[in-house]
């Protein structure tokens, strides 16, 4: 899904996203499968780290605007904004 928001994305745009996250709630939630986690408000979702976060970013090929920023909200789940913009080509795209 990001791959494909990234291909269309304009070269100089921002890609903004704000995801659910492991980041300061990891002695909180129970990894289920994969990237999928139990989480303390009950809920099983598809949790980010810093370290994925900063690979995905590699592997589009762009760059932090702002250092990652997590919320934690009363211990029960923690939301991650990511914000990477998108290099301009050489055809000035």
């Amino acid at each position: 899904m990001v791959a494909e928001m990234w291909r269309v994305l304009g070269g100089g745009g921002l890609f903004f996203a704000r995801l659910a996250s492991t980041i300061g709630i990891e002695d909180r939630v129970r990894r289920l499968r994969g990237r999928t986690h139990h989480l303390p408000d009950g809920s099983d979702r598809f949790l980010v780290n810093e370290e994925y976060l900063l690979r995905a970013t590699s592997a589009l090929g762009g760059d932090l605007v702002d250092p990652l920023k997590t919320t934690n909200v009363q211990n029960i789940r923690a939301m991650t904004t990511w914000v990477v913009a998108k290099r301009r080509t050489s055809a000035g795209e």
